[in-house]
């Protein structure tokens, strides 16, 4: 049988009060922390080479972040170097890593993340152990909704607000599969890996939390009785979140976060039993670039948004309020105006530079893959992916390698909704079907 070796390791990434959170419009500086925030780091060994995945509880964080971390490792000659699959599990009440929102990241933060990443994987490296990979799949269909609905008027809107009678029907469907990876060493399981398309954004405010994953490794841990390491890779979800607008319920606090983890630990923990050991485990790590272009706007949309911005343009943040997509859907005029303003720059100052990112695919075997999307992918691009790849199960991690934004299809465009609303860093309407095309190619 040939060698399988695993080695885990954390750091603690939790901000210090008063750093600013990411995720939205307005500027959040923190009041503490419901609970803390890692940097985790799965190392993986056989006879012909080494891999990791490292996910941060972090919003995103850019293809320089992960290319900085891969040329870290590689100055300390590590063999991990260009081998780590890298990816954030999309918390909003978690610190900027990169500017986002015209918010900016502090720097002795970012370099203290960089740091405990690369201790976290000199220390998960150093534990390489003998051990055992299983996997499995289930499903969870009562968490999730497509946030993006068609109205009776025929345009898409996003968050269109809980019962409003002007909906008619969700623009697509969710993606319910939880694929599920666990390690076991000395008859033990020593890791729970599960991938998950939903949006992780259920506390609002201004305190530190990892939200529902955070709630979710807890809740299991609770019940194994001892601190399994569980990582969550959030699958595509750029139009999936929780809300469920048939109901008035109010979704937006820390106990929603502790709803969501403690359902999501109950649809993992009823289904370890489907677990069946991967006889296969040979590891291979293949790496490419593809170049990711701006979104062009049309004459039409040019002069919608040169009348939308007049029409607001004394408008003001609010602060102390969160703004969110759903101020969108209100028609807040402080998040019209500034909308407005992310449209005429697409036109009035584009970025002319190529943008490349990175995708890269970890096999194990002829059963297990993992395969990275740099964006908050539509689950359309996830149903792509699993549906031309030829391994049973595929992960897919999103926000991997780096993050431009929302992606979907291009019959995604143009017809309204916060994701697709034009801005300078808005990738083209191809650029779905770009990353489909490279992630199949990796698992060829």
């Amino acid at each position: 049988m040939s060698k399988f070796e695993f080695g885990f390791a954390r750091e603690d990434i939790t901000p210090n009060r008063g750093l600013l959170l990411a995720g939205y419009f307005n500027y959040r500086p923190n009041r503490g922390a419901y609970d803390r925030l890692a940097v985790k780091a799965a190392a993986f060994r056989d006879e012909n080479g080494c891999t990791a995945i490292v996910s941060f509880d972090l919003c995103l964080f850019n293809a320089k972040f992960a290319e900085e971390l891969d040329e870290m490792l590689a100055a300390e000659k590590s063999p991990l170097a260009g081998k780590v699959l890298f990816c954030a599990t999309h918390t909003h009440t978690g610190p900027y890593v990169c500017e986002f929102f015209g918010q900016p990241s502090d720097p002795d933060y970012v370099a203290s993340v960089k740091a405990k990443t690369i201790t976290a994987l000199k220390n998960a490296y150093a534990s390489l152990a003998p051990a055992e990979l299983c996997a499995a799949e289930t499903e969870c269909s009562a968490l999730a909704f497509n946030r993006r609905y068609i109205m009776k008027n025929g345009k898409t809107l996003t968050n269109p607000g809980k019962l409003n009678p002007d909906i008619d029907h969700p623009e697509g469907g969710i993606d319910p599969k939880i694929l599920m990876l666990q390690v076991c060493q000395d008859n033990r399981p020593v890791l729970l890996l599960a991938n998950i398309s939903n949006h992780t954004d259920t506390i609002g405010g201004d305190i530190v939390s990892a939200d529902w994953p955070g709630r979710m490794e807890a809740e299991i841990q609770r019940e194994f009785g001892y601190d399994i390491p569980v990582m969550t890779i959030i699958a595509p979800q750029g139009n999936i979140n929780h809300f469920d607008v048939s109901t008035l319920a109010n979704q937006t606090s820390y106990e929603e976060a502790k709803r969501i983890g403690k359902a999501y630990a109950n649809a993992i923990l009823s289904s370890l039993y489907r677990m069946r050991k991967v006889e296969d485990t040979a590891i291979t790590v293949k790496r490419s670039t593809f170049e990711a272009p701006y979104l062009k706007l049309t004459d039409e949309e040019y002069a919608e948004a040169k009348r939308v911005y007049e029409e607001n343009k004394d408008a003001v943040m609010e602060p102390g309020r969160d703004l969110t997509s759903e101020d969108i859907a209100r028609g807040v005029p402080a998040v019209k105006k500034l909308f407005a303003e992310k449209a005429i720059g697409c036109r009035e100052n584009p970025i002319t530079t190529k943008r490349i990112e990175h995708q890269m695919a970890i096999t194990f075997g002829k059963t297990v893959a993992f395969v990275s999307l740099p964006a908050e992918p539509f689950v359309e691009i996830g149903y792509g992916i699993r549906q031309g790849s030829k391994y049973p199960l595929t992960f897919i991690a999103a926000l991997g390698m780096g993050e431009i934004g929302y992606v979907g299809m291009p019959q995604h465009y143009g017809n309204g909704g916060y994701e697709t609303s034009p801005d300078r860093s808005l990738a083209d309407r191809t650029v779905g079907e770009t990353m489909i095309a490279g992630a199949l190619e990796l698992l060829k």
